[in-house]
């Protein structure tokens, strides 16, 4: 596989650890920079009508400033909320790859860098035959790990690693976010701070974060992936990617 990237895949640990999240705030702190970052989410799952403004494509495409047609952005949407092989499965539509790549190839011959987005971890089927991993490499792009600051964090982190290093992916780094409150509690604080710890010991890889709790978040998104993209760890995570994309 090419060494040379215009963007990377952001990926995760499990299904609602913050994938959009992290690719909100990296589209916003890139497109602050005077880049002309892309976003993508191939593979959409509960995407329902009256909600169309806060579908994640949707959250992507206002951090970004992009104005691309919703079918480049996002090729495939389904209204269940379940696995993308089962949403298509329902839908009696078949998951093309060659439809994926030909978007991607699109937004990223007009954007800068492109930021893709996963559906749940890397192991989630797409295909009777293929999972994430396979979209990856049918990419060609670097994968960001979304992990979770919290009890369980290592043992999903280091299978997520384990998953991509048996395909030869190769992985940038992995950014630690908290999705929930953390208590005001010394056995949860040790948690957290053991796990962190450990993780940055174990991965392998650089570990960036963790991204500080944003209260509120669903309310007022657009404010909070403000103040998460003038973070340090988002700003460490522009230039990892850069580095990599020059």
């Amino acid at each position: 596989m090419s060494r040379f990237y215009r963007g990377c895949f952001i990926t995760a640990t499990n299904t609602g650890v913050g994938k959009t999240t992290v690719t909100a705030a990296l589209a916003r702190r890139l497109a602050s920079d005077s880049l002309r970052p892309g976003v993508m989410k191939p593979i959409e799952t509960g995407m329902r009508p009256d909600h169309a403004h806060e579908t994640d494509t949707a959250r992507l495409q206002r951090a970004a400033g992009s104005a691309e047609p919703r079918s480049l952005a996002c090729p495939y949407a389904f209204p269940d909320a379940l696995s993308p092989l089962a949403a298509s499965r329902r839908a009696g539509i078949t998951i093309e790859f060659a439809r994926i790549r030909e978007a991607y190839q699109t937004l990223a011959a007009r954007h800068d860098l492109m930021l893709v987005e996963g559906v749940g971890g890397v192991r989630v089927p797409i295909t009777p035959h293929a999972d994430m991993r396979d979209l990856i490499e049918a990419l060609g792009l670097p994968v960001l790990v979304v992990g979770q600051a919290a009890l369980g964090g290592i043992n999903h982190a280091l299978l997520t690693l384990e998953s991509l290093r048996a395909r030869t992916l190769h992985v940038l780094g992995l950014v630690l976010n908290q999705p929930s409150p953390q208590p005001e509690d010394p056995g949860v604080t040790l948690q957290r701070e053991s796990t962190i710890e450990l993780i940055r010991e174990l991965a392998g890889i650089p570990v960036l974060g963790p991204l500080p709790h944003v209260a509120g978040l669903d309310r007022q998104w657009d404010h909070g992936i403000a103040q998460l993209a003038a973070t340090p760890a988002i700003g460490d995570l522009t230039r990892l990617l850069q580095a990599t994309s020059s």
